[in-house]
């Protein structure tokens, strides 16, 4: 059954005016949810490092050295997180899944350019959709950057300084964007994985900055522990660590940096994300930030989001993973879908 047009606009309205308390945090809106964290990781890993994924683009039937033009093969920094981007994308996807309308517009008929104006309204955008596959690697590394429609180009554009991802079920939102990002911090994003871990997980942050980080640390239950890199560079990279934590049902973590400058930071900003067998309320967030010895790394704060991550299950028998088309755009009210090569315009964000 389709959504109503007056309901579908009246719900975006809505869910657009959530009130964020950092960078990060999670919203009473339950955004962002850990499915889209680390669908949001992996795009930057795909950024900074795309060469370092060539056996998985064979296997998703395309070659880095044959197929990637000049621009894809060229690493670019990480895109920032917007909750803008991250509801619109969050919206669609769960639109998608619960009416089986896929497609960049909306079961309503809302066109991508309209509705994505009624959450972001800074500059160009794009999107890429996903649908069937098992996991939000897979969907990024055998999926969309090894799509001959535009959407390696899309993940690969230096032009996007923003992005939003939407996972519900098995059906994948990219939102990007060129506004003016929320953070200028040398940490975008930050995730664990797998997804269902209930006590020990490895821990990804990437980086962004003019040298390599003076610090940069996953603090798990008050505990740090240093981040290596993994993919891309020094300055703008992948940094990981597996970490098992003491017994406990409930584990929350966070990331500190500093810059070779002196600067220093956390992500999320305010809070800590929360995973485990047993979490109170299983809403992903405690809203604060706890470290060795109970010192408070954070002034408290964030919502009680609900991020309701449902998982990725594995395909069902006789279900083909689908990609359809990319999208590019400019602000409203003006838009121009496209299925082979995104717009590629804006700004390119300057490496601190």
């Amino acid at each position: 059954m389709k959504i109503a047009s007056t309901t579908l606009l009246t719900s975006i309205l809505l869910w657009g005016s959530a009130a964020q308390a950092g960078y990060g945090d999670v919203g009473e809106d339950g955004l962002p949810s850990a499915g889209e964290r680390e669908l949001h990781l992996w795009t930057n890993a795909a950024r900074v490092d795309p060469e370092a994924f060539a056996e998985d683009y064979k296997a998703g039937g395309c070659s880095f050295d044959d197929d990637f033009s000049a621009d894809e093969q060229t690493p670019k920094l990480p895109v920032y997180w917007d909750h803008g981007l991250n509801d619109a994308a969050r919206f669609h996807s769960e639109d998608m899944e619960s009416t089986g309308n896929f497609a960049h517009e909306s079961s309503d008929g809302t066109s991508f350019g309209d509705r994505l104006a009624r959450f972001y309204d800074s500059g160009w955008i794009g999107e890429n959709i996903a649908y069937g596959y098992g996991d939000n690697y897979a969907v990024v590394f055998t999926g969309w950057m090894c799509s001959t429609s535009g959407h390696r180009a899309n993940i690969m554009s230096g032009d996007w300084n923003e992005l939003g991802t939407g996972v519900v079920g098995t059906y994948y939102t990219q939102d990007f964007g060129n506004g003016s990002a929320d953070s200028e911090g040398a940490v975008a994003m930050g995730a664990h994985s797998p997804l269902s871990a209930t006590e020990g997980a490895t821990f990804r942050a990437d980086w962004q900055d003019a040298a390599a980080p003076a610090r940069l640390e996953v603090v798990l239950d008050g505990a740090p522990t240093a981040l290596t890199l993994e993919y891309g560079t020094d300055e703008a990279g992948i940094f990981v660590g597996e970490v098992t934590p003491e017994a406990g049902d409930c584990h929350a973590y966070w990331f500190r940096w500093e810059t070779a400058s002196g600067e220093t930071g956390a992500f999320p900003e305010t809070g800590s994300y929360v995973y485990g067998a047993d979490c109170p309320e299983d809403n992903g967030w405690r809203a604060e930030q706890a470290l060795i010895g109970g010192a408070d790394g954070g002034d408290g704060g964030g919502g009680e989001g609900d991020p309701d991550f449902t998982g990725l299950g594995a395909l069902d028998d006789g279900e083909t993973p689908k990609l359809v088309g990319c999208a590019a755009a400019a602000g409203p009210p003006r838009w121009i879908a496209l299925l082979v090569i995104p717009l590629l315009v804006g700004r390119r964000r300057a490496r601190r």
